[in-house]
């Protein structure tokens, strides 16, 4: 056996030290934002490859959902992460792909640098922590989940079943902080804390990584049980900030509830009109 233990945490540094070096290289090469975005983003989609278990699918792309005027879709996500078994996108394009709800765990927002917007801005900057969680909100409000599943007694009989599901695991991955604010790990988790409870539920990050600079999460709540004066409390550690990244995220991902044995996403129902069958039996 060997004398010592493998130094995992220095491990994980090297890895952010060459996540920052990815970063350097792309402004030094690439001039075109949304190109040097997508370079980003597809090094953290390899990053996440590289330690997800495969029944995690990875894209780039949009997620439909329900509402009481029908089906919308989402904001563009730079990752998705979907359940690569059971489902996969019902749209898939060159650059893109559209996934319904009910196939999709979580999503991760890739930021090149991370700053925060004062509340005097007339809007909140796009790489903002205040922009993130307000997107935030926003999608964790899809929560309408529609599955086909057998009808008790029945062996060939489905019926459609609407639940209200968990809202989406949500992640951002920063390489830069910005500003006084984003640089003082103490100042961005009190941010993110007053900024959540103005935006009030669902609001809630359950992963935040700041690239050789700390890591910060949403501490979760029982809420049968919760005061309101337990929400919206925000943890954060300087200590292996890309190690707890990998855990939370593990962990979120993990727990996410799965449709039962038997389950179909209705994926028929994002249709615009009900589909209308025909049927004809063998002739005498």
């Amino acid at each position: 056996m060997p004398a010592q233990p493998p130094q995992f945490a220095e491990f994980n540094r090297i890895e952010e030290d060459l996540l920052l070096a990815k970063l350097n290289a792309a402004r030094s090469a690439i001039v075109h934002a949304g190109e040097k975005g997508r370079a980003l983003e597809h090094e953290v989609r390899t990053l996440l490859r590289s330690f997800l278990p495969m029944e995690y699918g990875l894209s780039t792309g949009f997620v439909v959902f329900h509402t009481h005027s029908g089906p919308r879709l989402s904001s563009q996500l730079d990752i998705v992460i979907y359940d690569a078994v059971r489902s996969g996108p019902i749209i898939r394009l060159e650059t893109c792909d559209v996934f319904p709800l009910e196939a999709v765990y979580g999503y991760v927002e890739v930021k090149a640098t991370l700053q925060s917007s004062s509340d005097d801005a007339d809007e909140w900057a796009e790489n903002s922590v205040e922009r993130c969680l307000e997107k935030n909100r926003v999608l964790r409000a899809m929560n309408e989940r529609r599955f086909w599943a057998p009808l008790s007694g029945s062996r060939i009989e489905t019926g459609l079943f609407t639940h209200e599901w968990m809202g989406l695991r949500s992640y951002v991955f920063a390489f830069e902080p910005v500003g006084a604010v984003a640089r003082s790990l103490p100042a961005l988790a009190q941010r993110m804390s007053n900024i959540s409870k103005r935006l009030g539920p669902p609001t809630h990050v359950h992963g935040l990584l700041v690239a050789n600079h700390g890591f910060l999460y949403t501490r979760p709540v029982d809420t049968r049980h919760a005061s309101k004066a337990d929400y919206y409390h925000v943890k954060y550690s300087a200590d292996h900030p890309l190690s707890s990244f990998k855990t939370f995220l593990l962990q979120g991902l993990t727990t996410f509830p799965r449709p039962q044995l038997g389950w179909t996403p209705g994926i028929d129902q994002y249709f615009e009109k009900e589909l209308k069958w025909d049927i004809r039996a063998p002739e005498a």
